[in-house]
């Protein structure tokens, strides 16, 4: 099934059966499994430099 069938469904319930949909999913849902994954952490200008240099513009592929 999908979220927006229970969407659908669940706007046509009385305002007292959604707040008891609400309590229901409030229990089962972990709250931690709807945040947002963390992000990489961003590279600082220097570390971009220097992983630019040792990786691409090394001697073995220098460009004329």
């Amino acid at each position: 099934m999908l979220a927006e069938t229970v969407y659908n469904i669940a706007i046509h319930l009385s305002q007292e059966e959604q707040e008891k949909l609400y309590a229901m999913l409030s229990k089962k849902m972990n709250h931690h499994s709807l945040s947002k994954p963390k992000s990489k952490k961003l590279l600082s200008d220097k570390e971009a430099i220097d992983y630019l240099l040792k990786n691409i513009f090394h001697k073995k592929n220098q460009f004329v």
